[in-house]
């Protein structure tokens, strides 16, 4: 017994004719009745009865009638669940997140989505953008937050989401803390705090001190911040980082001065592995970020 066959029987009786029903469901008469009389056979008994031209239901047939009612609701109910997404929409995904975007960024945004889809659950798998490309490249999260770089692999589809600038973090004494810009070869001579390899980020400032003619020495590597900044404060290294941190970090001792060569901005995607099937749930979450991204900062 399929959808079909309970839909042609209860179109027989609510139309009380093969033909009347037939018509109603724009398909023939015979192909109706072999529908009805396969069903009979499937379950064994007797669905019909003929009455002064009509057909009627027999005792089977009023009980197949009720729980027929009862299961094309659920049906369609299903179907219309399937179709429709709406805030009652359920589901779940898997959202790589470096703590480092996770704090610039996600305060808002989680929480807003959390309010609009209550239903929906994110998983959120922490670690560094490198080892977040990894994960998404493999197909273990649905959706990953990064940086813009020319290594991502081509199975791997971005989306714009924010542009910030890098700055360099500079103890308040220091000599070029009252410069209005400065570049990575200002550096040369700085021993350095930054991220760990497991960062984009860290890669980039390493490229590009290369490209500055220098290698960097480093005090310091780290998942964390704020390590970076009381290093600073302390005018034991200098650091870059992006702007957006330092406005959840600042320090009174520490400047922070614009970079304008190849480490100006940093810029943020979001990246999916597009051989990859995307949840109902994560294509929400995507179009919801789209409709409320941080304004860049160009």
């Amino acid at each position: 017994m399929d959808i079909k066959q309970l839909n042609y029987f209860m179109a027989v009786a609510q139309a009380g004719s093969f033909s009347k029903a037939a018509e109603n469901l724009t398909v023939s008469q015979p192909t109706l009745s072999v529908a009805v009389k396969k069903l009979e056979e499937e379950l064994g008994v007797r669905l019909f009865y003929s009455f002064n031209r009509e057909q009627r239901l027999t005792d089977e047939g009023l009980r197949l009638m009720n729980g027929a009612r009862r299961l094309m609701d659920v049906y369609q109910q299903t179907v219309e669940d399937v179709r429709v997404m709406d805030h009652n929409t359920e589901g779940s995904f898997m959202l790589g997140l470096s703590p480092l975007f996770g704090a610039c960024f996600f305060g808002d945004l989680l929480p807003g989505f959390a309010a609009a889809y209550p239903n929906i659950h994110i998983e959120i798998v922490e670690d560094g953008a490198n080892r977040i490309d990894e994960k998404v490249a493999r197909g273990e999260v649905d959706l990953g937050v990064s940086l813009n770089t020319d290594r991502l692999t081509a199975a791997v589809e971005k989306r714009h989401f924010t542009t910030q600038r890098n700055v360099a973090l500079l103890h308040e004494s220091h000599p070029l803390a009252e410069r209005d810009s400065i570049t990575v070869a200002d550096l040369r001579n700085e021993s350095f705090a930054i991220f760990n390899h497991n960062f984009i980020l860290h890669r980039q400032i390493v490229e590009a001190c290369h490209a500055a003619g220098f290698r960097p020495r480093f005090a310091l590597l780290t998942s964390q911040w704020d390590f970076m900044v009381e290093l600073v404060s302390k005018n034991h290294a200098v650091s870059i980082l992006p702007k957006p941190v330092l406005e959840k970090q600042s320090h009174p001792h520490v400047k922070c001065i614009p970079l304008t060569d190849s480490m100006k901005y940093w810029d943020i995607v979001l990246t999916w592995n597009k051989e990859k099937y995307m949840p109902r749930s994560c294509r929400l979450f995507l179009d919801y970020i789209s409709r409320n991204l941080p304004p860049d900062d160009l």
